[in-house]
């Protein structure tokens, strides 16, 4: 009754506009149309959340440097709106949980109506069509791919390769940190430090000639997160991406610099690839990529092309790089600010090395360090939100509806932080991991800094072992402190919405 009044006013308001029949009849269809549209669309039951202004959504609370972005979203969640929250980016509507349950709801009970990757012009435009290995949709395609490259971390890791890479880059580091007079700031020394060992890793002793120096690389890596670390007009302004602002350019100009790097040096390793020598982790690609032609057929492999196998190391290497650096400035700062967990995670490394250097066989005897590492990865967690997911039709969380194409955040921050499951979350306490014996426990279901389901990040066999080891080298080696009256609370520096770097902080190493 009530659309054939609507459509009835219509018309007569049809009859009075001035024109042709054929105007007219335009007017009416177009305003018939609307009115259907609106009367006929799908209401959804959205998860409730804060006002956001026209065009612009939440965009203000997003960037409000008084508060970082996901502490905010664990406040709202507690104070007002409950664990699942909607938000605006813009005109882009994007859901964020923010508790264990409907974490483990979303990604692990309803995993495939989850496993989407949004589309952001930027990524798809830095990643040769959304091809890389955090980015690429779920499909046929992504799933080879990761096959492919945890195939080729599983056949990396059996041998020694990751601790000689560890060692002989740890020693380059400790010499220069050594030779510092007084304080300094230990950033320029694990991003160096990463970067050597993760293009190790990557790439070994083979590389393109006239490629840049380690310095220039993670300069490039810097500045490309310094330009994208607040976000991107041209993701949430359509308009923009026809006449991109200067800071856009700049990005696309960075990643084209790295993109070339990786190219280079697989390059390279096709020209001397043998499958019996495989000498990194390019090496163990090139392999997997042959073994699944062999298995499964050369028609599938054509779905791992050259583009694909150049995204996926890409991606291996920048997020290699920077998440782990994160991680280890962050594990540096909370030492060198507890004395006594520093001291007990010495004596460990003491009591399981003796006078030589520790390796990977000695992780199952350094419990606390681990658990170390563990809370600082759970404090300092260095993708607070995660990489956006995708929902891959109408489903629902937490009792909510959730549109099929929705862009979902996990609020990984919330999760590890969450009084509810965590005592004193606040607190730097590693024993927290630990049972009454001083072994580690199995790992908490709280415990996600690698996020979870399937898009779970897969460098986590890597990450965990590589930063122990690294860890325990710098401990045995060094005692950290703080300088004279140097705060010792951890501050998040404001660059980012998606990243989480310690602000800066002076360290002091004194040899043991």
């Amino acid at each position: 009754m009530a659309f054939n009044g609507a459509l009835t006013s219509l018309q007569d308001l049809s009859a009075r506009a001035p024109g042709s029949t054929t105007t007219q009849a335009l007017v009416l269809g177009t305003l018939v149309g609307l009115l259907a549209y609106i009367l006929t669309k799908k209401r959804y039951r959205l998860p409730p959340g804060p006002f956001g202004l026209p065009l612009l959504g939440n965009l203000l609370q997003v960037v409000d440097k008084e508060e970082v972005f996901y502490v905010k979203l664990r406040r709202w969640a507690r104070e007002r709106y409950g664990p699942v929250i909607t938000v605006y980016l813009g005109t882009m509507m994007c859901v964020v949980l923010n508790t264990l349950e409907v974490v483990t709801e979303a990604m692990i009970s309803k995993g495939t109506d989850f496993a989407g990757r949004p589309y952001l012009h930027s990524l798809d435009l830095l990643t040769d069509g959304s091809k890389n290995l955090v980015m690429t949709p779920y499909s046929p395609e992504w799933k080879l791919q990761r096959k492919i490259a945890l195939q080729a971390i599983r056949h990396y890791l059996r041998g020694t390769g990751l601790e000689k890479v560890v060692h002989r880059s740890l020693q380059q580091t400790v010499d220069k940190m050594a030779a510092e007079p007084g304080p300094f700031d230990p950033h320029h020394y694990t991003s160096l430090l990463m970067f050597n060992i993760v293009d190790s890793i990557c790439f070994g002793e083979v590389k393109a000639k006239g490629c840049p120096e380690p310095a220039y690389v993670m300069q490039v890596l810097d500045d490309e997160g310094k330009e994208a670390g607040s976000g991107l007009l041209e993701d949430v302004i359509p308009l923009l991406r026809y006449c991109p602002t200067p800071k856009f350019r700049r990005l696309v100009k960075l990643q084209g610099i790295l993109m070339d790097y990786i190219f280079q040096n697989i390059a390279e390793h096709r020209k001397s690839f043998s499958p019996d020598n495989i000498r990194d982790l390019t090496d163990s690609i090139l392999l997997a990529q042959i073994e699944t032609a062999r298995d499964d057929g050369e028609e599938v492999i054509t779905k791992f092309d050259d583009t694909y196998m150049k995204q996926t190391i890409g991606s291996i290497f920048t997020a290699g790089i920077d998440t782990s650096r994160m991680t280890l400035n962050w594990t540096l700062f909370f030492l060198a600010g507890h004395p006594e967990v520093q001291k007990r995670a010495q004596a460990e490394i003491d009591a399981a090395t003796g006078s030589r250097q520790p390796g990977l066989a000695d992780r199952a005897r350094l419990q606390y360090t681990e658990a170390v590492l563990y809370e600082s990865m759970r404090l300092g967690v260095p993708v607070p939100l995660s990489v956006p997911r995708k929902t891959l039709c109408d489903t629902t969380v937490g009792g909510y509806e959730v549109p099929k194409d929705t862009m979902v955040l996990v609020n990984l921050w919330a999760v590890m932080n969450d009084p509810d499951k965590w005592s004193e979350p606040e607190k730097f306490k590693p024993e927290r991991f630990l049972d009454e014996q001083g072994n580690l426990m199995p790992k908490p279901e709280g415990w996600i800094p690698f996020s979870v389901g399937r898009r779970a990040c897969i460098g986590e066999t890597v990450v965990k072992p590589e930063l122990t080891l690294i860890l325990s080298c710098l401990l045995k080696t060094f005692t950290l402190s703080l300088p004279p009256g140097a705060p010792c609370t951890p501050t998040t520096q404001l660059v980012s919405i998606a990243l989480n770097p310690p602000k800066p902080f002076q360290i002091v190493v004194t040899p043991r």
